[in-house]
């Protein structure tokens, strides 16, 4: 008898030879014919694995827990708010059911929701567990291709000071004294949020973000300005109790790029316009008041140089210095090379 009870289960259970071995697998249901299904089909999908080599079904749950637990990326808590989207649509799947018709839904789906650069980072977290599922965990024999749409990031957008302050009056009170320390430090917006009071110290003007807190993970220190520091007494003054410096109704801040942050965007007429974007109006203030590169590159954080020349373009000034040193030097070489050229026929 193929179908059977246990005495501490209500539900039926499926017991047969295959390959030698004994299989037994439970049918989640105390249906007789329910049963009887679910023994159908198990019996040909564990035919179809002992005899045609192919891989059993393999959760997506199973895939994307597996994928956290391993990974070492210090962006784990980003894929995790991706894969909490996935689960909404992958759930219950497993992962030889997500073929490539199944991503091009996915990736219209989110591409309709956000645009297409952010469906881009979705699907790239995809590609890389189904890669993972067939090159490591050999769940599938090969990953089904995830196409890209290759989108270009956007320019940077930043804000002039009339525009900022603007900005700043149609704020609620926490979220305007969150933007002026942004756009007065260039502090990301999580680095920011995770700041301690006691890793702020105002006297000496100076502030700490852990390594664990910086995209570049290297702790990072912020010098503080004249503006910033009046800034954090304000937030010390509203917020005596807590940890972090940045709360609200007593409980620490997590995320600012909010409804109320957007609602205000548009009252102030500056859409479109994100909460990174301080960070940019930070750059570009910092620039147009003389800052060098290599001295931006430290107060915002920058890992590689390269990532501050995009905002080359704002110091004209800086330029053309530039510029005409190199013209004076050019215009010296030439003048001593026709001097030596004399000096040679004279000879």
């Amino acid at each position: 008898m193929s179908l059977y009870k246990r005495p501490n289960s209500p539900h039926y259970w499926v017991r047969f030879q295959l390959g030698g071995r004994e299989v037994r697998l439970s049918s989640g249901t105390a249906d007789r014919r329910a049963a009887e299904e679910f023994e159908t089909s198990a019996r040909s999908r564990a035919w179809r694995q002992v005899k045609l080599g192919e891989r059993p079904p393999y959760p997506w749950d199973a895939a994307r827990t597996r994928w956290l637990a391993e990974t070492q990326k210090r962006t784990k808590a980003k894929d995790e708010i991706i894969l909490a989207w996935f689960d909404e649509h992958l759930k219950d799947a497993h992962v030889q059911a997500i073929t490539r018709e199944v991503i091009e839904e996915l990736r219209a789906l989110k591409r309709d929701e956000t645009s297409p650069a952010t469906a881009d980072r979705y699907m790239a977290l995809l590609r890389a567990i189904l890669k993972k599922c067939a090159d490591d965990w050999q769940v599938l024999e090969s990953a089904p291709k995830v196409p890209m749409y290759g989108a270009k990031p956007p320019e940077p957008r930043w804000l002039t000071r009339p525009e900022f302050e603007k900005l700043c009056k149609e704020l609620p009170e926490h979220l305007e004294l969150a933007a002026r320390l942004a756009a007065f430090t260039g502090l990301r917006m999580r680095s920011m949020l995770g700041l301690t009071w006691d890793r702020v110290d105002i006297k000496g003007r100076r502030a700490w973000i852990p390594a664990s807190s910086m995209k570049g993970a290297r702790t990072h220190g912020v010098p503080l300005s004249s503006d910033a520091v009046k800034v954090l007494k304000r937030l010390r003054k509203s917020s005596p109790k807590g940890a972090h410096v940045f709360q609200w109704n007593g409980e620490a801040i997590d995320d600012c790029n909010t409804k109320a942050f957007q609602d205000a965007v548009e009252r102030a007429g500056v859409a479109p316009l994100r909460w990174h974007d301080l960070r940019h109006s930070f750059a570009s203030w910092a620039i147009r008041n003389g800052v060098a590169m290599h001295e931006l590159m430290q107060l915002g954080g920058w890992s590689s140089y390269s990532m501050v020349l995009r905002y080359a373009h704002l110091a004209p000034d800086h330029l053309a210095e530039a510029a005409e040193k190199i013209a004076k030097t050019s215009h010296k070489n030439r003048h001593t090379g026709k001097q030596r050229k004399h000096a040679r026929i004279s000879a």
